[in-house]
């Protein structure tokens, strides 16, 4: 789940730093991340092994990264 994670981070960054937003780049990964995250999210949640600090990291991760999507899709 962790390489899903960061290869959508990684899309995202490279969506955002180019001039242009491709948008049928944003709605494909925009589709992924309206599955995966709730996943991620969910087990995030259940993981007893995660540390309270960790959870909300990465729970800020996930969603800051839904924020990129929604912006670029604005745009």
């Amino acid at each position: 789940m962790k390489q899903v994670l960061v290869i959508l981070w990684v899309g995202g960054l490279l969506l955002l730093g180019g001039c242009s937003v491709n948008q049928d780049f944003v709605r494909g990964v925009d589709g992924y991340t309206q599955i995966i995250l709730p996943e991620y999210k969910a087990y995030i949640a259940k993981d007893p092994q995660l540390s309270p600090d960790t959870k909300r990291i990465r729970l800020q991760s996930a969603d800051k990264f839904q924020q990129l999507v929604d912006d670029a899709k604005l745009k």
